[in-house]
């Protein structure tokens, strides 16, 4: 049976979950035409490639024998290259193979249709076979999900980082430990706001292991062939980068890839400290068969937790949604809803926060109107009871019921 016939199947006992699957399908599917009304009258950005710009330069530099790493004219790094010096390999190939419009629309390409291929293995790790069409409809739905869509368009890596996640994901739940925490840490190597999708490393010691030697041939590697001075910079551009990111700008001030999840809430560092440990805390507790929950709890936790965080991090979000409707469908009192009205929350943030912006008034906190913000406490609250509950931590189990009720 189709996956379209078997939610619609569910349309009796399940009706909210139908409606909103649909939703988000009907959602994705249609994406690439909104947008291109949105850029017809002034909104939404065009195909412009700026971050791929950046990372041109900086293979430019790399083959001149310069530094990867510029400041600009005000002192700081902002509008270059500011990945790991090992990141640029990946990108080298498509600048020294072409010119810079070929090469940025390539490496957007492969790096959703990598994305694509992850999401296929992972749905296969979960035990759902797919059809030839169904692999071949998979594909807009992933490039029309909203923040992998805006990645493309300013030629941003995070389509490739989240295939990565959901490769990694997917080797786990193969048995593939050692090779799930070696995509992981390749993951967060690469940028490194991306740590807490390492959630799932403390749950399993061949998993940590790994990611410990994962992360470690790359840090050789990189040293080997960039010296240690290019590092030395790149440790400057991590300083510099958290100083920026304690400047927070009102999300009301829009932009395409705004998303200011803490925005004006005190000792918002330390809540992200206290949240860091709490995961931490139910990693180190949850038992194996949390696996789905807890890798979904720290995927989603990235653009929630990330020191200065954008909307198309929400992309690490999408196999964590994958991973929690598994998890959900499977339990007989599972809300499976609740993943994917998140998901549809994260997919509508961008522009749903600028007619928020417009239409509330200005009394309204900035932290309220991001839709973004919504959608992704729905995916880490979620996972964080199935977590803790699984873990019975503090009692937890308690509330489980209450959460996982049926309303639909």
């Amino acid at each position: 049976m189709s996956l379209l016939r078997r939610l619609l199947a569910r349309r009796d006992d399940t009706p909210l979950f139908v409606v909103a699957s649909l939703l988000l399908v009907l959602a994705l599917a249609t994406y690439p035409a909104v947008d291109w009304y949105l850029q017809s009258v002034g909104v939404a950005p065009r195909f412009g490639f700026w971050d791929f710009g950046a990372y041109a330069n900086a293979v430019d530099r790399w083959v001149a024998g310069d530094s990867l790493y510029v400041r600009n004219e005000s002192g700081g790094y902002h509008g270059s290259y500011l990945y790991p010096p090992i990141a640029i390999l990946a990108l080298a190939p498509f600048r020294l193979a072409f010119g810079f419009r070929p090469a940025a629309i390539l490496w957007t390409a492969c790096t959703v249709l990598f994305l694509w291929a992850a999401i296929q293995r992972l749905v296969g790790a979960l035990g759902v076979t797919l059809r030839r069409w169904e692999r071949v409809a998979l594909l807009p739905l992933v490039a029309g999900f909203q923040p992998v869509f805006l990645a493309v368009k300013l030629g941003q890596t995070a389509a490739g980082l989240a295939a990565l996640l959901t490769l990694a994901a997917s080797a786990s739940l193969r048995g593939r430990s050692r090779l799930a925490g070696g995509l992981t840490a390749c993951c967060g190597v690469v940028k490194l706001p991306y740590a807490p999708a390492g959630a799932h490393l403390l749950g399993d010691r061949d998993r940590f292991v790994g990611a410990v030697a994962g992360g470690l041939a790359l840090l050789a590697l990189s040293i080997l062939l960039f010296g240690v001075e290019a590092h030395r910079t790149f440790l400057d551009v991590l300083a510099w980068g958290i100083e920026t990111g304690r400047v927070a700008r009102s999300p009301r001030i829009w932009l395409p890839p705004y998303y200011r999840p803490l925005y004006g809430v005190p000792y918002s560092l330390a809540l992200r400290l206290l949240a860091s440990l709490a995961i931490v805390a139910g990693a180190l507790r949850a038992p194996a068969d949390a696996v789905r929950e807890l890798t979904a709890l720290g995927f989603a936790a990235v653009p929630l937790l990330a020191p200065l965080t954008y909307t198309y991090y929400f992309a690490a979000a999408l196999p964590a949604g994958i991973l929690l409707l598994a998890a959900e469908l499977d339990r007989p009192d599972g809300r499976p809803t609740l993943p994917v009205v998140g998901l549809l929350l994260l997919h509508v943030h961008s522009y749903g926060l600028r007619a928020a912006g417009t239409l509330t008034p200005e009394w309204v906190p900035g932290l309220l109107i991001q839709p973004g913000l919504w959608g992704n406490l729905l995916l880490v609250g979620l996972a964080a009871v199935r977590v803790a509950a699984a873990a019975d931590l503090g009692g937890v189990h308690s509330l489980v019921p209450a959460v996982g009720r049926h309303e639909d």
